[in-house]
């Protein structure tokens, strides 16, 4: 994968996560206007710039690849639960938003034993896609190791087929640059008696395709996916690392990466990730 495309995936996450961290649990009939800026607010009271969960977890599987020079979840499973029980790794001194799947899987893991994900229905939920980039990141030049890890990882948390499938597919896509499936049938997994559900993997996986598919840049996919409302900073964060990955770091805004919480930080990260997976030969 490309150096530019793959550090745009994983900075990507981060910016998707930002733009919709102030439109979080807002329903779209509710929104005034469309929001194509950094703002800070909403349920969190977010600073401009400022990412949730999603990068936080992102940056606690980052740092394990990075401490560990590769996958390590003994690792992961401790900076999962050092985030959860001092905000490390995140922007705060404290965790501000956490999903109650992974909430109760990292309460339950130990370094031992770090597969916890329930298989429950209701633990199909978007808290292992969102985190997913710097394991592609680290593994850029072997799609095989890329998807095996997203999925153990997302075990960690959440155990159900819905997981696995759409973790999958979901790398294997990324990996790539272009889409596999079929996303109306991800959409009929996305229902439980006769309804559809929010928050799901399927529901954000199908709605990142679908702001990308509408779009015809990084900016225009991801205003588009966080302006749909619900679980606007995950389903922004799950776009951004598609569109990244199509459009690249250097076609993302420079306006949203200039005020970025910890973007220093995150852009070395990202460099160091992707030379853990070795040169791919370009430029």
């Amino acid at each position: 994968m490309h150096q530019d495309k793959a550090i745009g995936m994983f900075m990507g996450l981060f910016i998707g996560d930002a733009l919709g961290a102030p439109l979080e649990f807002i329903r779209p009939e509710h929104m005034t206007e469309v929001t194509s800026e950094m703002v800070g607010g909403g349920v969190h009271d977010t600073a401009i710039g400022e990412w949730t969960d999603d990068g936080a977890m992102a940056v606690a599987i980052a740092d394990a690849y990075i401490s560990k020079g590769g996958f390590a979840p003994s690792e992961i499973a401790a900076n999962f639960k050092m985030w959860k029980k001092t905000g490390h790794f995140g922007t705060r001194n404290y965790v501000f938003d956490i999903g109650r799947t992974c909430s109760t899987s990292i309460d339950a893991m130990t370094t031992d034993r770090p597969y916890m994900g329930s298989t429950d229905f209701y633990a199909s939920g978007n808290g292992s896609i969102m985190r997913l980039a710097p394991i592609m990141l680290a593994n850029h030049n072997d799609v095989g190791l890329a998807i095996a890890e997203s999925v153990a990882v997302s075990l960690m948390t959440h155990g159900t087929h819905n997981i696995v499938q759409c973790t999958a597919g979901f790398v294997s896509e990324c990996m790539a640059g272009t889409k596999f499936l079929n996303y109306n049938r991800i959409r009929n997994y996305n229902t439980r008696n006769g309804e559809r559900t929010v928050n799901t993997i399927m529901h954000s996986y199908a709605q990142a395709w679908d702001s990308v598919d509408l779009s015809h840049s990084f900016e225009d996919a991801v205003v588009h996916a966080v302006n749909l409302g619900y679980d606007a900073d995950t389903v922004g964060a799950v776009t951004g690392m598609l569109a990244g990955r199509m459009y690249g770091y250097s076609n993302i805004p420079k306006r949203w990466l200039k005020v970025l919480v910890k973007h220093d930080e995150l852009l070395e990260m990202a460099h160091k990730l992707y030379a853990l997976g070795g040169d791919d030969g370009t430029e």
